[in-house]
């Protein structure tokens, strides 16, 4: 086992049993791991599932949900302050396949910040579809939004996340990623994906819908790619529409209209869902609340 490396998982109203599975499979692969509890329902859950299983866990207990970039910002403070150079990020329902911190940790040096692996959404392919893809082993990924690295499931260089302000708290939850990513690879930074490793991850509740998009791949492809539904309350949609809007005005790029350029299918597929009204309106007010929130453009 590597001494170089801990975990990081935030904590909120997670399903105990999935949390538990996270667990099992994290620990052998890190020397520790710190669960940042986010103010849940059931903190005491998780509070005894990592005391009474776990010798490497360390859960640090928040009396509320001050967002996920304040928890991920915590979690590199913890890992920084301990010692350890490299961080695995992992969402909560997030589980890592058998090695993938290993596979993961051959790419993290020199200016590499990030190091991803594949995302399999349990909700979209199974492991035998992921098997049969022919994927290029190693991408060096240019674009920060588009076929970026989320947070879940990367190996990060501590050093580097602190060197460029760590992540934004002010977006609370959504985009987080794409942001952090955007200031790592303006600052010189390096961001790899890894398709040899994999994590078996959960974005929201997908299910297919009858259409298809034009989406631009990591290569640069541009390919018809099925349109899902994500399942995610108006609470996301409103932070999704938000920050997209707020993302694109902090790096210079509002002209080119291309933090809008998803919203509408985003929007559409509200309409398959459960109180579209809801989101729908959710969208609306994030839209506005994205062009008026004060934004400070980030420069080097």
């Amino acid at each position: 086992m590597s001494i170089m490396r801990c975990a990081g998982i935030v904590s909120y109203n997670p399903d105990i049993e999935r949390l538990r599975t996270n667990l099992h499979a994290t620990v052998q692969q890190v020397r520790e791991v710190f669960v940042y509890e986010n103010g849940s329902r059931n903190a005491q859950a998780v509070q005894r599932l990592c005391e009474d299983e776990f010798t490497n866990v360390r859960v640090i207990a928040d009396t509320q949900n001050r967002g996920i970039a304040f928890a991920l910002n915590r979690l590199l403070a913890a890992a920084h302050d301990c010692g350890y150079p490299h961080i695995l990020m992992l969402d909560q329902d997030s589980v890592p396949t058998e090695g993938m911190c290993d596979e993961l940790e051959r790419h993290l040096s020199g200016d590499v910040a990030i190091v991803s692996p594949f995302i399999l959404d349990r909700n979209r392919m199974t492991m035998a579809q992921y098997q049969e893809m022919r994927l290029p082993a190693i991408e060096r990924l240019k674009h920060a939004a588009r076929s970026g690295a989320i947070t879940s499931g990367t190996l990060n260089n501590v050093s580097a996340a602190l060197a460029v302000g760590g992540f934004d708290d002010e977006l609370f939850i959504d985009y987080v990623d794409f942001d952090f990513n955007e200031r790592l690879l303006l600052n010189g930074y390096s961001i790899v994906k890894d398709n040899r490793a994999c994590l078996i991850h959960e974005k929201g509740k997908s299910r297919h819908t009858p259409f298809k998009i034009p989406r631009r791949r990591s290569d640069g492809k541009i390919v018809w790619a099925p349109l899902f539904t994500l399942g995610y309350g108006p609470m996301r949609c409103y932070y999704q529409a938000r920050n997209r809007v707020v993302y694109w005005r902090k790096y210079h790029r509002w002209t080119k209209l291309e933090g809008l350029v998803e919203l509408p299918p985003l929007i559409v597929l509200s309409m398959f869902e459960p109180h579209r009204l809801a989101k729908l309106k959710a969208y609306c007010r994030g839209i506005r609340d994205g062009v008026r929130m004060p934004v400070k453009e980030y420069r080097k």
